[in-house]
């Protein structure tokens, strides 16, 4: 290995202080969030990070540490997954991530910044106006052309957006699984899918520099705090109202960067 390589790893270079310390933050809440709910880190990561880091460094640093919270997660998440509901949705969900990869890599960053802003707000808004519940009510969403189009699109807008994968499956396995710990697992396992087909794909696609991999590798302690506090927090709180306000929280804050997106723009 060449000695020199490390001389010229600089993480973090020409970010201050307190810009280090948010993002060490934003990826501590967000595998936290992991850890409780079983997906939902890289949303707020992104949109936390990508004011101060800009949103390819933002969303690229989050697939890293994100990768390690899940691999973390994944043995919980497969003994209480139901695998029947998991196993039709993975190739479709792999096929969205791919198309995904595509636009990702070919949006300029100002238009990504507009997009990211758009599709969370696209996402929070239908998981809050309960749309998707609605649509349950006429059409049979547990057929698999429904339920393929919609692991196609979830995988489509998280890969594009950095998060937000699960927001479009979380009413059908709502619907779909039998208990709690069930949809918790099975989000796991299907997480688990997203990370791993997304990591391979930007990685033979040569976006990750060696600086970049040693940000991600200062971050991965923190990281994985944030994934067992999470996991040990989940049942002192109530779902609902973790829910509740985290969808308010990132909302506003995808609106926001909806707003500087457009600001970039024109």
């Amino acid at each position: 290995m060449n000695p020199d390589l490390f001389s010229t790893l600089r993480p973090f270079e020409g970010f201050g202080l307190l810009v280090v310390a948010w993002v060490f933050l934003s990826h501590f809440f967000g595998c936290f969030v992991r850890g409780a709910f079983g997906f939902g880190s890289n949303m707020p990561i992104v949109l936390m990070t990508t004011w101060v880091l800009g949103p390819h460094h933002a969303i690229l640093l989050a697939v890293l540490t994100t990768t390690a919270a899940q691999l973390h997660l994944f043995r919980q998440g497969a003994r209480t997954a139901d695998w029947g509901v998991a196993k039709p949705l993975v190739i479709a969900l792999a096929i969205g991530i791919l198309i995904g990869l595509w636009v990702f890599v070919r949006l300029e960053a100002d238009w990504l910044t507009l997009v990211l802003g758009a599709l969370m707000c696209g996402i929070l808004l239908m998981d809050r106006m309960r749309l998707l519940s609605k649509l349950a009510e006429r059409i049979d969403i547990r057929a698999l052309p429904v339920t393929s189009t919609l692991a196609v699109v979830s995988g489509a807008i998280g890969t594009i957006g950095g998060g937000g994968a699960l927001y479009f499956l979380v009413i059908y396995l709502k619907l779909a699984c039998t208990s709690a710990a069930a949809l918790r697992g099975t989000g796991i396992v299907l997480t688990m899918v997203f990370v791993v087909v997304r990591l391979g794909g930007l990685l033979l696609a040569g976006l990750f520099t060696p600086t970049l991999l040693a940000e991600g590798l200062l971050l991965l302690p923190i990281a994985l705090l944030g994934s067992w506090t999470g996991t040990r927090a989940f049942r002192a709180a109530t779902t609902e109202q973790f829910f509740r306000w985290l969808q308010i929280l990132m909302l506003c804050a995808a609106a926001a960067l909806m707003v500087r997106g457009v600001i970039q723009v024109v």
